[in-house]
This record gives structure tokens, sequence and C-alpha cells, in this order.
């Protein structure tokens, strides 16, 4: 198997036991060149047992406002929140144009930053839950920006990346959170090795992903802990010309801000 990220050679990484009604022993696996690890077990699971595993462990805290796995999870929503309602305000976004959660869980998120505004402005999508208010499909170069919030650790490959950096207008914003690390560690009790995530990016691999889907800037807010990457360089250009709150880091390049553990 190769890395879907570079092309490189795929080795053993580690394996770690889950005793889950779904999942028992789970195999990681290592690129060489970029850094992305793998689960091998989750990418080659059934899509039926897949989709049990995900309700598995998400029903347990989808709806609350507390999870074991990330304790202060509602204090960062808050925060990413704040930070996307200053950008409405301060015209990065339009209400205009289209915006879209994917993968949004419950849509707490969503909905804090549609509380905030004078109007509601983010859609909500995901794949494994479904509400009435819920878009049912979305389109390729539907949405001004697209939002991912603690989903790219569950992506599969090229396949799902693709599903949702396709749905990207040529002059649109990609905002995601997730952990990025300089090195995943090689330590099956690392707090970010849990079901179902089952993809592990490095500062290298996101930066190879930047560039192949060519985004023109980057900035990280790290109150918020999410990147924003610009598809248009006017756009960018505009961004970084604006007065911002908090803390942030801009770079033409991917902004590989975490380069210490633990990473959190």
């Amino acid at each position: 198997m190769n890395c879907f990220i570079c092309g490189g050679e795929f080795e053993p990484f580690l394996e770690k036991d889950f005793r889950l009604k779904n999942l028992g022993r789970c195999e990681y696996l290592h690129c060489a060149n970029c850094g992305l690890v793998i689960s091998k077990t989750l990418y080659e699971m059934p899509e039926a047992q897949w989709r049990a595993l995900n309700l598995e462990c998400h029903e347990s805290y989808q709806g609350s406002d507390f999870c074991d796995a990330d304790p202060r999870w509602l204090e960062r929503l808050h925060r990413q929140a704040e930070m996307i309602c200053e950008l409405y305000d301060k015209k990065i976004f339009s209400p205009r144009e289209r915006f879209l959660d994917y993968g949004c869980g419950d849509g707490k998120l969503a909905d804090m930053v549609n509380e905030k505004l004078s109007a509601p402005a983010v859609e909500k999508f995901d794949e494994f839950m479904t509400k009435p208010e819920y878009l049912q499909e979305v389109s390729p170069a539907e949405f001004g920006a697209v939002m991912t919030c603690s989903v790219f650790e569950h992506l599969i490959g090229r396949r799902d990346v693709e599903k949702i950096l396709r749905l990207i207008k040529s002059d649109g914003v990609f905002l995601l959170h997730t952990l990025i690390a300089e090195e995943v560690p090689r330590d099956a009790n690392w707090f970010y090795f849990l079901p179902p995530h089952c993809t592990f990016f490095t500062n290298k691999a996101m930066q190879i992903l930047y560039e192949q889907y060519e985004f023109k800037g980057c900035a990280y807010n790290v109150g918020a802990r999410m990147w924003l990457m610009f598809k248009d360089e006017s756009r960018w250009r505009d961004f970084k010309s604006k007065d911002l709150r908090g803390d942030w880091a801009r770079s033409e390049q991917f902004v590989d801000y975490w380069k210490a553990k633990p990473y959190r």
C-alpha cells in the first residue's frame, strides 16, 4: 500500500487493541517520506462495519456538552464560533455565499455561529447523522466556504479528502480543525489513537496536500485551533489586510504551527 498524499511506501508502525463491539486489534502504518500515519484495519474495514463503528463511538457524546476524549471541546467550539463571526463582521465571509459545515455531527458549532449572526449562514451536512434541517446532498464547487471540525482524522484516503475539497469554489476558503503534528508519536497510548480516527497528518503531509490543491495562503488561529486556507490570491490579500482579534499566524505556505509534543 502506498501513501495517498506523497506516493511513498507505508511501513508497519504499531498495533492497539480497542476491544469494542466493532473493532478489536487495530494495525497502523507509517509513510517514511511524509510521515502520514493511517489505520490499515479501518481503511480495509467493510462499509457496514465502518458505519456501525462510527455510531458506536460517537453516540455517547453527540448532543452533549462534554466529551471524555476532548474535555475542552465546548470551549474550543465557542472560540471557533467567535472567530467565524468576526470574519463575517470584517467581510471576509459574505452572507451572499454559501458556507458549509461538512461532517457537522450534532450541528453544535454551526448553531453557535448562526445564533450570533443576524441571519443563519452556516449550512450543515453529515454522512453519518441526519436531521430534517441538514442538507441531503452537496455538489462540487457549490460553496464559498467549507469547514471541517474534527473530521479530517476520520477520512479514508484520497476519496474522502476529494469529497470535501472539491466542494469549494475557485475563490473559496477551507476551514480546518484537526490535530496536525510534526511527527506522529509511535506510542499506542497517545490520546489521538482513538477509533474511528484513521488518518493522522503531519506538517509535511499537509504542506504537500496544500500544494496539490493549489491554495494561495494559509492562516492559523491559535485560540480556535483552526486553519483557513484560501484558493484565491485577492481574497488572501484582503484577509491579510484586516486587523483581527486573537493570535494569528499567516503564510503563503501551510502554517506548520504545532512543532513540539504533546501537540495539544
